[in-house]
């Protein structure tokens, strides 16, 4: 303990804080590269963009403005920065693009577009408009956005709630989760994973669920209209009996299909080795 103390002390002693506020236009975009650390963005009614940061205390926070898109950065006098804390004040209608390698991204309240990618670390969005986001050794979240959604993963899990606009959500290993979706083109597709859609179904709208080794669910209302395509190879198919499925085409193991109402959307249910399931709302 005698010789654990004085370091810690020296690395209290290396943090430092930065807090200015500066005048942006509520239309611009805000850019922050963060190495390392979390990125936090809350709104306020004011045309200020209020930077909070914590760093070490050999970087400097830089901010420079050019026409519509501000940006924010760490620099260190020799180096790179190691770790950085952002704690962010924007204009609700500012839009976002965020980046880090080992970064944490956390968004409230923004109603413009958010684009956000992270090498390892989890992204949450709630709010925005069309939102693009992307992490290879993470989870992804997006609550609540107006407009469409995009999202990519590589090893984590994918959750999509509260959502009015087309959504486009992919991961290799995890699950993909879209609850209270209402849109007119919705693909959402795992590899080693089980795939969830609760939703409404669009006239004339596009539906594609997939999973290689995991369960397919699909929970709509019972007066949906669409004409379904299933495949599954190594699983089983089951639907509410309240949806009074005939099916046309069916091969064991391979391929059918069945309408339900007038057959307006396109449904395709597929997964290789897991079991496909239609559920009522």
């Amino acid at each position: 303990m005698a010789i654990s103390l004085p370091v810690a002390l020296m690395a209290l002693a290396a943090i430092q804080q930065t807090d200015t506020t500066i005048a942006v236009s509520p239309t611009a975009r805000l850019d922050v590269a963060n190495q390392a650390g979390a990125i936090i963005v809350r709104t306020w009614n004011r045309n200020e963009l209020r930077v909070r940061a914590e760093h070490g205390s050999r970087d400097i926070i830089e901010i420079e403005s050019r026409g519509s898109v501000v940006t924010l950065k760490a620099r260190r006098r020799m180096g790179m920065p190691a770790i950085v804390d952002y704690e962010l004040t924007v204009p609700v209608t500012m839009s976002l693009k965020l980046g880090g390698i080992h970064a944490e991204v956390d968004v409230t309240g923004v109603t413009g577009d958010i684009s956000a990618e992270s090498i390892e670390g989890d992204i949450i969005v709630r709010g925005a408009g069309n939102v693009n986001l992307g992490s290879v050794e993470g989870d992804i979240t997006v609550i609540g956005a107006r407009g469409q959604v995009r999202v990519h993963g590589v090893d984590g899990d994918i959750r999509v709630s509260d959502v009015i606009g087309d959504v486009s959500a992919e991961t290799i290993d995890g699950d993909v989760t879209l609850h209270g979706i209402d849109g007119a083109n919705i693909d959402a597709s795992t590899i080693d994973g089980e795939v969830s859609y609760h939703g409404t179904i669009r006239e004339g709208g596009r539906y594609r669920l997939t999973s290689h080794d995991g369960d397919v669910i699909c929970a709509i209302p019972t007066n949906a209209n669409a004409s379904f395509t299933v495949a599954t190879f190594d699983g089983e198919f089951e639907a509410d009996p309240a949806f009074r499925v005939q099916v046309t085409g069916a091969r064991p193991g391979r391929r059918f299909s069945f309408v339900l109402g007038n057959g307006s959307a396109q449904v395709e249910l597929e997964s290789f080795d897991g079991s496909i399931l239609l559920r009522r709302q």
